[in-house]
């Protein structure tokens, strides 16, 4: 190691010697950071800078009429659209000319309105409902992300109409109710009026009694007319009083008409009290559905939990299984080579003994130490996967009847005979969402029942048509939920395959008591003929190895089968008593509400619709008696008044006509106004029209949302990061880094050109000496490239310390690799460090999820470098999670402390190979 460091310190004095050479070193640890900053700036944020992403709106909507009045929704879609800055809109009429522009690449992407569109998305007010579309078209050829972008615009568009929609039909009847309050609360002051005009009458009406008895008594003595003149020019006095009252009548029955139209909105609420009692009683039905839910996936987590207990338990048996086989291993590997020399010592006798004596001691220990594997060395691997394979068995049992349970739900269902409604099309695609998962799951069990056939476990074949014949009474099921799943949405009748239903019902059953019994038995007698073999499998180590081998892969595979479930229902049983609690809250607080709100609109629609006509038919023909009849009789007192004080014969007759009326119809008069006042006065006791007022006046924008969306996602984000770009740095980071590692084994030798040199430092020592200055570069690239993220383009990394230092191990370990490959292979180790950056780029997990890529892929992930850097320049961008950084610095190390240790120790082996094919790349005069 010494002479190592003094190789170091030469190249120091060497680069101190060329100046020039220290501006190839600043190059060199300058220009890896390009290779991320450059691709980090250009894809910063791309998601929000789609402005400049021209989609054209074609609006060919005619426009249609609903109760009288025009609607038309595209040209409201249009009125938004130029508001929303989220994409680069083109608004324009020309069809065939915004296609012809798609083509040629001009538009990203057309969303065309056709011209019902207005009609069928207001279809839903007719008997016969249409789903309205919009047409969406794409040039998938411009560029890959940019149509994934722009579909993201488009069903935003239509999940916004598709919102806006269902808000509107569950808001229409509470949004009636509020108009009607509304309206009811404006004519307050006008209901005031009439009804102060009422009581006005009423107490003119000991005035109009007055004026009865007096015109009566003069009536009774006209033979001495004139000694009651005086009480009769008296009653001049009420005249004044009576017009007033008239008058007010009058105004007041003017807005009789709009008070009626108050009323009978009143009515019309009443009559869909039926409508709002079925949708409350719906959600009283969802509400009682919670603990089923939660009983389900109790049973569900603990059927999953005993299955992870028991394959746990079983992997747990498996390492002794493969210590015996590897010391078993060890040791036949020792007794053959102990063999070799026994056969020389017996090939070469001495003279005094013709057989050696010491070869016949060793020819005694080889037989003694190549015992074969016994079968009890084996028996714990069976027994692990007889364990693996009964939880497997077990958990088809309880899932089955998990979907059976779910399906008597859907059964249940279709036998209620639902319309079409936003609610039961959610609930239908609930419904295939779990089918899917339970056909996944039978899928799975499938490949692992192949698996235990390959390894000799006998006759599976039972099992995987029982199966099968689940999955495809399932999928028969799935299909047909499609059809109901259109009818639900508007798109015709609702209607359920009900033998289906019963079909997959009694497919699950039969599955269910299968799992329960027969596929125990199969599997039992498989072990059986395991066992049965074990000896003659222990007998030869391979075949051993081979079993063990395969015993742990569908231990894993049986793992991952129930730790999905399991995680999934964690997942459900940790959200739903949120979602019970808060739909629970809402739905009582409405249920509360409802006797009251029934009971005040029955009795205002009562009133209505049973007194109402009555009090506005008097108020009808007062105004019409005040209007038509009353200025007659003042007209004739005063005739009579003035004939009487003129003493004309004619004030006999008039005083006479006069008291007629007084008798015949100021009477029913005053009945009339006592009835009216009296109505008024039994709606001011109970407040009747306050309390109805408060009760239509709602808040349309709760209750709303409660009767559109009862369950609310609540999204909260973990180690969020703030853009797409801080977000990537950690990859391009990492990928800068082995660029950095690359240049520098291209650019930089590893060979000792000194020739003065040579022969005072061996290979193991040039290897070591040289690879120090690789080091120091790459910790300085390191250092450069995370400070220009966080400086230069103001990247986000939660901990900036630990980014820093986080990148520096990356850079040396990734150093240490690719100088490794070129220090022992020359130019090949540099097309294999190339190569290996290709496969990282794709199989590192750096851009897109590993579980989405291919195959191929996914199975070299983890044994990929960039697997675990990455991961670990993640844990300083979006914080640290202890265990996660430990685990990935220290596979990313054991991967560096292995090339570490072979260059080293193969570095004089490897020497002659890379100078013999450089050699004879050099014959060629193509490379350097």
């Amino acid at each position: 190691m010494k002479n190592a460091f003094q190789l170091f310190l030469h190249d120091l004095k060497n680069i101190k010697r060329t100046p020039s050479f220290i501006i190839l070193l600043l190059g060199l640890a300058i220009l890896p950071s390009f290779y991320a900053w450059f691709n980090l700036k250009s894809s910063w944020d791309p998601y929000s800078n789609t402005e400049y992403l021209k989609v054209a709106i074609v609006n060919h909507d005619k426009g249609a009429e609903v109760q009288g009045k025009k609607v038309n929704v595209g040209n409201q879609l249009v009125n938004n659209l130029k508001d929303n800055k989220k994409f680069g809109w083109v608004f324009t009429d020309d069809l065939k000319e915004a296609n012809k522009q798609l083509e040629y690449g001009n538009y990203y992407a057309i969303i065309h309105i056709p011209k019902h569109f207005s009609e069928d998305v207001t279809s839903i007010l007719h008997k016969q409902p249409k789903r309205a579309h919009i047409d969406y078209k794409v040039n998938q050829k411009i560029n890959a992300i940019a149509p994934k972008m722009t579909n993201a615009g488009a069903t935003a568009i239509t999940q916004s109409l598709n919102e806006k929609f269902v808000d509107s039909a569950t808001k229409a009847l509470l949004d009636e109710s509020n108009r009607v309050g509304l309206k009811l609360q404006d004519k307050l002051p006008l209901y005031h009026k009439i009804e102060n005009a009422v009581y006005e009458a009423e107490k003119a009406i000991p005035q109009m009694e007055k004026f009865k008895q007096t015109v009566n008594k003069i009536d009774r003595h006209q033979g001495d007319i004139s000694k009651y003149a005086d009480e009769f020019y008296s009653l001049s006095n009420y005249e004044g009083k009576i017009t007033e009252g008239a008058d007010k009548l009058i105004k007041a029955n003017e807005h009789a008409g709009d008070i009626n139209a108050a009323g009978q909105m009143i009515v019309n609420i009443n009559n869909n009290m039926p409508v709002i009692e079925d949708a409350l009683q719906k959600a009283n039905t969802i509400e009682q559905k919670f603990p089923q839910i939660n009983d389900a996936v109790a049973k569900g987590l603990q059927a999953t939990s005993t299955a992870q207990s028991a394959i746990s338990s079983a992997q747990n048996a498996m390492p002794d299984v493969h210590k015996k086989i590897n010391n078993a291993q060890s040791i036949t590997n020792n007794a053959q080579t102990d063999v070799k020399s026994a056969e020389t010592s017996l090939e070469q006798p001495t003279a005094e003994n013709p057989t050696s004596e010491k070869a016949t001691t060793e020819k005694t220990v080889v037989d003694k130490e190549t015992e074969p594997l016994k079968e009890p060395d084996l028996l714990p691997a069976k027994d692990a996967l007889n364990n693996g394979l009964m939880a497997i068995s077990q958990l088809t049992k309880e899932e089955a009847a998990a979907t059976q349970d779910t399906l008597n739900q859907l059964q249940a269902l279709s036998e209620q005979n639902p319309g079409s409604s936003e609610v039961l099309a959610k609930n239908i695609e609930i419904y295939q969402h779990n089918l899917e998962q339970s056909i996944a799951y039978y899928n799975e069990v499938i490949k692992l029942m192949d698996q235990a056939q390959k390894l000799g476990l006998g006759d599976t074949s039972k099992i995987t048509k029982q199966l099968n014949d689940s999955i495809d009474a399932l999928t028969i099921l799935n299909q047909s939920l499609n059809t109901t799943l259109n009818g639900a949405k508007g798109n015709g009748k609702v209607s359920f395959d009900n033998a289906a239903i019963q079909n997959a019902i009694k497919s699950l059953s039969s599955l269910e008591a299968f799992a329960g019994s027969d596929m125990q038995k199969i599997l039992s007698n498989g072990l059986s003929l395991i066992d049965s073999n074990l000896d003659t499998i222990a007998g030869k180590l391979s075949d051993a190895s081979q079993f063990a081998n395969d015993v742990d892969r569908i231990l894993a595979d049986a793992t991952q089968i129930t730790s999905n479930a399991h995680q999934t229902l964690l997942t459900i049983n940790a959200e739903l008593p949120a979602l019970e609690e808060k739909f629970s809250r809402i739905n009582q607080t409405a249920q509360a509400n409802l006797p009251t709100f029934k009971s005040k609109v029955g009795e205002a629609s009562s009133f209505v619709e049973s007194e109402l006509p009555s009090v506005l038919n008097d108020l009808n023909r007062l105004s019409a008696f005040a209007s038509n009849d009353l200025p007659g009789v003042m007209k004739k007192y005063n005739e009579a008044s003035h004939l009487l004080q003129n003493k004309l014969p004619g004030a006999q007759e008039k005083i006479h006509e006069l008291a007629v009326f007084s008798n015949e119809e100021l009477p029913g008069i005053e009945k009339e106004i006592k009835q009216a006042a009296d109505k008024f006065r039994e709606l001011d006791k109970n407040d009747t029209l306050n309390k109805l007022i408060k009760l239509l006046r709602n808040d349309l924008e709760d209750q709303s949302d409660y009767f559109a969306e009862p369950i609310q996602l609540d999204e909260t984000q973990v180690f969020p990061i703030p853009n797409y770009g801080s977000a990537s740095a950690p990859f391009y980071t990492a990928l800068a880094l082995w660029v950095g590692a690359l240049l520098s084994g291209n650019l930089l030798t590893t060979e000792l050109k000194d020739k003065s040199l040579i022969g005072k430092f061996s290979l193991r020592e040039l290897y070591l000496g040289r690879m120090i200055l690789f080091l120091l570069l790459s910790i300085a690239q390191a250092t450069i490239v995370v400070l220009g993220n966080l400086f230069i383009l103001d990247a986000y990394a939660k901990h900036p310390v630990y980014n820093v230092l986080f990148a520096i191990l990356v850079g040396i370990a990734f150093t240490i690799m690719v100088y490794t490959v070129v220090s022992l292979l020359g130019n090949i180790g540099k097309a294999i460090a190339i190569i290996i950056m290709v496969l990282q780029i794709a199989g590192g997990g750096g851009t897109f999820p590993i579980q989405v890529t291919p195959k191929f892929f996914q199975a070299i992930h983890p044994f990929l470098p960039f697997t675990y850097a990455v991961d670990l320049l993640r844990e300083a961008v979006g914080g640290i999670v202890p265990e996660i950084a430990w685990s990935k610095l220290g596979m990313l190390y054991l991967i560096a402390t292995l090339t570490f240790a072979f260059g080293l120790a193969l570095k004089p082996k490897f020497e002659p190979i890379k100078k013999g094919f450089y050699a004879r790349s050099k014959a060629s005069n193509l490379v350097e």
